[in-house]
Protein backbone atom coordinates (compact mmCIF):
# COMPACT_ATOMS: atom_id res chain seq x y z
CA UNK A 1 0.00 0.00 0.00
CA UNK A 2 1.42 3.40 -1.02
CA UNK A 3 1.05 6.50 1.13
CA UNK A 4 -1.58 7.88 -1.26
CA UNK A 5 -3.60 4.68 -0.91
CA UNK A 6 -3.27 4.92 2.86
CA UNK A 7 -4.66 8.48 2.86
CA UNK A 8 -7.51 7.41 0.59
CA UNK A 9 -8.37 4.61 3.03
CA UNK A 10 -8.79 7.15 5.81
CA UNK A 11 -10.86 9.39 3.54
CA UNK A 12 -13.10 6.52 2.47
CA UNK A 13 -16.76 7.37 1.92
CA UNK A 14 -18.76 7.07 5.15
CA UNK A 15 -21.42 5.12 3.26
CA UNK A 16 -18.98 2.34 2.48
CA UNK A 17 -19.34 -0.23 5.22
CA UNK A 18 -18.69 -3.92 5.68
CA UNK A 19 -15.80 -6.26 6.41
CA UNK A 20 -13.74 -5.26 3.36
CA UNK A 21 -13.85 -1.57 4.26
CA UNK A 22 -13.04 -2.32 7.91
CA UNK A 23 -10.03 -4.51 7.03
CA UNK A 24 -8.74 -1.90 4.58
CA UNK A 25 -8.73 0.73 7.30
CA UNK A 26 -7.13 -1.68 9.79
CA UNK A 27 -4.29 -2.37 7.33
CA UNK A 28 -3.89 1.37 6.70
CA UNK A 29 -3.57 2.03 10.44
CA UNK A 30 -1.03 -0.80 10.76
CA UNK A 31 0.89 0.23 7.63
CA UNK A 32 1.60 3.84 8.53
CA UNK A 33 2.90 2.75 11.94
CA UNK A 34 5.21 0.18 10.34
CA UNK A 35 6.51 2.86 7.94
CA UNK A 36 7.40 5.06 10.91
CA UNK A 37 9.08 2.19 12.76
CA UNK A 38 11.34 1.04 9.92
CA UNK A 39 12.31 4.64 9.07
CA UNK A 40 14.44 4.93 12.21
CA UNK A 41 17.48 2.78 11.42
CA UNK A 42 19.28 3.64 14.64
CA UNK A 43 16.25 2.57 16.66
CA UNK A 44 16.23 -0.79 14.87
CA UNK A 45 19.92 -1.25 15.65
CA UNK A 46 19.34 -0.44 19.32
CA UNK A 47 16.47 -2.94 19.46
CA UNK A 48 18.79 -5.69 18.21
CA UNK A 49 21.49 -4.72 20.71
CA UNK A 50 18.89 -4.74 23.50
CA UNK A 51 17.74 -8.24 22.56
CA UNK A 52 21.29 -9.61 22.57
CA UNK A 53 22.31 -7.90 25.83
CA UNK A 54 19.14 -9.03 27.63
CA UNK A 55 19.77 -12.61 26.59
CA UNK A 56 23.42 -12.45 27.66
CA UNK A 57 22.49 -11.07 31.10
CA UNK A 58 20.29 -14.07 31.87
CA UNK A 59 22.75 -16.44 30.25
CA UNK A 60 25.37 -15.45 32.83
CA UNK A 61 22.84 -15.36 35.69
CA UNK A 62 22.10 -18.96 34.76
CA UNK A 63 25.52 -19.97 36.08
CA UNK A 64 24.37 -18.88 39.56
CA UNK A 65 21.12 -20.87 39.47
CA UNK A 66 21.08 -24.47 40.64
CA UNK A 67 19.48 -26.84 38.09
CA UNK A 68 18.43 -29.08 40.97
CA UNK A 69 16.40 -26.25 42.49
CA UNK A 70 14.53 -25.73 39.22
CA UNK A 71 13.75 -29.44 39.04
CA UNK A 72 12.42 -29.42 42.62
CA UNK A 73 10.07 -26.58 41.64
CA UNK A 74 8.72 -28.60 38.72
CA UNK A 75 10.66 -27.13 35.79
CA UNK A 76 13.37 -28.36 33.48
CA UNK A 77 16.93 -27.58 34.72
CA UNK A 78 17.68 -25.16 31.84
CA UNK A 79 17.50 -21.67 33.40
CA UNK A 80 18.44 -19.83 30.19
CA UNK A 81 15.40 -21.40 28.48
CA UNK A 82 13.27 -20.63 31.54
CA UNK A 83 14.31 -16.97 31.75
CA UNK A 84 14.32 -16.16 28.02
CA UNK A 85 10.90 -17.73 27.46
CA UNK A 86 9.59 -15.35 30.14
CA UNK A 87 11.49 -12.33 28.80
CA UNK A 88 10.36 -13.04 25.22
CA UNK A 89 6.69 -13.34 26.19
CA UNK A 90 6.79 -10.31 28.48
CA UNK A 91 7.57 -8.14 25.43
CA UNK A 92 3.90 -8.45 24.53
CA UNK A 93 2.72 -7.05 27.86
CA UNK A 94 3.81 -3.42 27.43
CA UNK A 95 2.58 -3.26 23.83
CA UNK A 96 -0.73 -4.89 24.75
CA UNK A 97 -1.49 -3.08 28.02
CA UNK A 98 0.27 0.30 27.96
CA UNK A 99 1.23 1.09 24.37
CA UNK A 100 -2.23 2.21 23.17
CA UNK A 101 -2.51 4.80 25.95
CA UNK A 102 1.07 5.88 25.14
CA UNK A 103 0.06 6.21 21.48
CA UNK A 104 -3.03 8.20 22.47
CA UNK A 105 -0.81 10.64 24.38
CA UNK A 106 1.29 11.28 21.27
CA UNK A 107 -1.77 11.67 19.03
CA UNK A 108 -3.60 14.04 21.41
CA UNK A 109 -0.57 16.13 22.42
CA UNK A 110 0.53 16.36 18.77
CA UNK A 111 -2.92 17.47 17.64
CA UNK A 112 -3.40 14.57 15.22
CA UNK A 113 -6.07 12.69 17.15
CA UNK A 114 -8.66 15.36 16.40
CA UNK A 115 -7.77 15.03 12.70
CA UNK A 116 -8.29 11.27 12.90
CA UNK A 117 -11.67 11.90 14.51
CA UNK A 118 -12.84 13.96 11.54
CA UNK A 119 -12.49 10.98 9.17
CA UNK A 120 -13.64 8.35 11.65
CA UNK A 121 -17.02 6.64 11.28
CA UNK A 122 -16.63 3.42 13.29
CA UNK A 123 -15.65 4.89 16.68
CA UNK A 124 -11.97 4.19 15.99
CA UNK A 125 -12.47 0.41 15.96
CA UNK A 126 -10.46 -0.04 12.75
CA UNK A 127 -7.75 2.39 13.93
CA UNK A 128 -7.49 0.59 17.27
CA UNK A 129 -7.38 -2.83 15.60
CA UNK A 130 -4.58 -1.60 13.33
CA UNK A 131 -2.61 -0.30 16.31
CA UNK A 132 -3.08 -3.61 18.16
CA UNK A 133 -1.87 -5.43 15.03
CA UNK A 134 1.19 -3.20 14.85
CA UNK A 135 1.96 -3.82 18.53
CA UNK A 136 1.68 -7.54 17.88
CA UNK A 137 4.00 -7.25 14.86
CA UNK A 138 6.66 -5.28 16.76
CA UNK A 139 6.49 -7.53 19.82
CA UNK A 140 6.64 -10.65 17.66
CA UNK A 141 9.86 -9.47 16.01
CA UNK A 142 11.47 -8.97 19.46
CA UNK A 143 9.90 -12.22 20.71
CA UNK A 144 11.35 -14.25 17.82
CA UNK A 145 14.71 -12.47 18.11
CA UNK A 146 14.95 -13.25 21.84
CA UNK A 147 14.17 -16.94 21.30
CA UNK A 148 16.67 -17.17 18.41
CA UNK A 149 19.43 -15.66 20.55
CA UNK A 150 18.43 -18.15 23.25
CA UNK A 151 18.89 -21.01 20.80
CA UNK A 152 22.34 -19.71 19.89
CA UNK A 153 23.24 -19.57 23.59
CA UNK A 154 22.18 -23.18 24.07
CA UNK A 155 18.62 -22.85 25.42
CA UNK A 156 16.87 -26.20 25.11
CA UNK A 157 13.55 -25.26 23.52
CA UNK A 158 11.34 -27.83 21.83
CA UNK A 159 12.00 -28.66 18.17
CA UNK A 160 8.57 -30.21 17.59
CA UNK A 161 6.57 -28.18 15.00
CA UNK A 162 3.24 -29.21 16.54
CA UNK A 163 4.40 -28.03 19.95
CA UNK A 164 5.32 -24.68 18.45
CA UNK A 165 1.92 -24.46 16.77
CA UNK A 166 0.36 -24.89 20.21
CA UNK A 167 2.73 -22.23 21.57
CA UNK A 168 1.74 -19.76 18.82
CA UNK A 169 -1.97 -20.24 19.59
CA UNK A 170 -1.26 -19.64 23.29
CA UNK A 171 0.62 -16.41 22.46
CA UNK A 172 -2.30 -15.18 20.32
CA UNK A 173 -4.71 -15.87 23.18
CA UNK A 174 -2.46 -14.03 25.66
CA UNK A 175 -2.16 -11.01 23.35
CA UNK A 176 -5.92 -10.91 22.72
CA UNK A 177 -6.72 -10.83 26.45
CA UNK A 178 -4.12 -8.20 27.33
CA UNK A 179 -4.90 -6.06 24.28
CA UNK A 180 -8.45 -5.83 25.61
CA UNK A 181 -7.03 -4.29 28.79
CA UNK A 182 -4.99 -1.91 26.60
CA UNK A 183 -8.02 -0.80 24.53
CA UNK A 184 -9.99 -0.16 27.73
CA UNK A 185 -7.11 1.87 29.18
CA UNK A 186 -6.72 3.87 25.94
CA UNK A 187 -10.38 4.88 26.13
CA UNK A 188 -10.04 5.96 29.75
CA UNK A 189 -6.89 7.92 28.86
CA UNK A 190 -8.90 10.26 26.60
CA UNK A 191 -10.41 11.89 29.69
CA UNK A 192 -7.94 10.80 32.40
CA UNK A 193 -4.52 11.93 31.21
CA UNK A 194 -2.65 10.68 34.28
CA UNK A 195 -3.51 7.07 33.49
CA UNK A 196 -0.37 6.31 31.46
CA UNK A 197 1.88 6.43 34.54
CA UNK A 198 -0.36 3.95 36.33
CA UNK A 199 -0.27 1.65 33.29
CA UNK A 200 3.53 1.55 33.36
CA UNK A 201 3.30 0.54 37.02
CA UNK A 202 0.61 -2.02 36.18
CA UNK A 203 2.84 -3.54 33.48
CA UNK A 204 5.69 -3.91 35.98
CA UNK A 205 3.34 -5.54 38.50
CA UNK A 206 2.05 -7.99 35.88
CA UNK A 207 5.58 -8.99 34.93
CA UNK A 208 6.66 -9.33 38.57
CA UNK A 209 3.74 -11.51 39.70
CA UNK A 210 3.71 -13.38 36.40
CA UNK A 211 7.04 -15.03 37.21
CA UNK A 212 9.01 -13.74 34.23
CA UNK A 213 12.44 -14.51 35.70
CA UNK A 214 11.59 -16.70 38.70
CA UNK A 215 9.46 -19.86 39.15
CA UNK A 216 5.93 -19.14 40.29
CA UNK A 217 6.30 -21.96 42.85
CA UNK A 218 8.59 -19.68 44.89
CA UNK A 219 5.48 -17.77 45.96
CA UNK A 220 4.02 -20.82 47.67
CA UNK A 221 5.71 -19.61 50.86
CA UNK A 222 3.84 -16.31 50.53
CA UNK A 223 0.16 -17.29 50.10
CA UNK A 224 -1.14 -13.74 49.62
CA UNK A 225 1.34 -13.02 46.83
CA UNK A 226 0.69 -16.42 45.26
CA UNK A 227 -3.07 -15.87 45.06
CA UNK A 228 -2.56 -12.36 43.70
CA UNK A 229 -0.41 -13.90 40.96
CA UNK A 230 -3.18 -16.38 40.14
CA UNK A 231 -5.60 -13.49 39.54
CA UNK A 232 -3.40 -12.13 36.74
CA UNK A 233 -4.04 -13.61 33.26
CA UNK A 234 -0.38 -13.29 32.23
CA UNK A 235 0.61 -15.71 35.01
CA UNK A 236 -1.47 -18.46 33.41
CA UNK A 237 -0.40 -17.57 29.89
CA UNK A 238 3.29 -17.73 30.79
CA UNK A 239 2.86 -21.09 32.54
CA UNK A 240 1.12 -22.45 29.43
CA UNK A 241 3.84 -21.11 27.15
CA UNK A 242 6.75 -22.33 29.28
CA UNK A 243 5.34 -25.82 29.80
CA UNK A 244 4.76 -26.02 26.06
CA UNK A 245 8.15 -25.04 24.64
CA UNK A 246 10.32 -26.34 27.50
CA UNK A 247 8.60 -29.54 28.67
CA UNK A 248 6.55 -30.28 25.52
CA UNK A 249 3.41 -30.58 27.64
CA UNK A 250 0.24 -30.85 25.55
CA UNK A 251 -2.78 -28.67 26.18
CA UNK A 252 -4.81 -31.74 27.23
CA UNK A 253 -2.75 -32.07 30.42
CA UNK A 254 -5.00 -31.29 33.48
CA UNK A 255 -2.68 -28.55 34.77
CA UNK A 256 -2.56 -26.97 31.31
CA UNK A 257 -6.35 -27.11 31.03
CA UNK A 258 -6.65 -25.24 34.34
CA UNK A 259 -4.41 -22.39 33.13
CA UNK A 260 -6.18 -22.35 29.76
CA UNK A 261 -9.60 -22.17 31.44
CA UNK A 262 -8.57 -19.15 33.52
CA UNK A 263 -7.16 -17.39 30.46
CA UNK A 264 -10.29 -18.07 28.39
CA UNK A 265 -12.43 -16.66 31.21
CA UNK A 266 -10.89 -13.24 30.47
CA UNK A 267 -11.93 -13.25 26.78
CA UNK A 268 -15.20 -11.32 27.38
CA UNK A 269 -12.92 -8.35 28.15
CA UNK A 270 -12.43 -7.97 24.38
CA UNK A 271 -16.09 -7.05 23.85
CA UNK A 272 -16.19 -4.96 27.03
CA UNK A 273 -13.04 -3.03 26.09
CA UNK A 274 -14.53 -1.54 22.91
CA UNK A 275 -17.67 -0.57 24.80
CA UNK A 276 -15.57 1.24 27.41
CA UNK A 277 -13.55 2.95 24.69
CA UNK A 278 -16.71 4.10 22.88
CA UNK A 279 -18.13 5.47 26.14
CA UNK A 280 -15.09 7.63 26.89
CA UNK A 281 -14.80 8.71 23.26
CA UNK A 282 -18.43 9.87 23.29
CA UNK A 283 -17.86 11.78 26.54
CA UNK A 284 -14.73 13.42 25.07
CA UNK A 285 -16.57 14.46 21.90
CA UNK A 286 -19.38 16.05 23.91
CA UNK A 287 -16.94 17.94 26.13
CA UNK A 288 -14.54 18.84 23.30
CA UNK A 289 -11.59 17.01 24.86
CA UNK A 290 -10.15 15.40 21.73
CA UNK A 291 -7.69 18.24 21.21
CA UNK A 292 -7.01 18.93 24.88
CA UNK A 293 -3.80 17.77 26.54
Amino acid sequence: MSMDEFIESLKEDRKVRGTKSFLRRVIASWYYQIKIYVSYKMNLALEIIDIVLSALIYYYIGFLVSPEDLIKLGYSPDYIAFALSGIALSRYIWTSVARLAHKMRHEISGGTFESLATVDFDNFKSWLAGQVLYGFTWSSSVFIGTLLVGYLLGAKFSRNPLIWLQAVLIVILIVAVHSAIGVMAAGMYITHKQLETLLVLMTAVIEFFGGVIYPLALLWNYPILYYIALLIPFTHGLELFRRTIMDETWITDPEMLFHLGVLVAFLPLIYLSFKVYEHYLTVAKKKGLLSTY
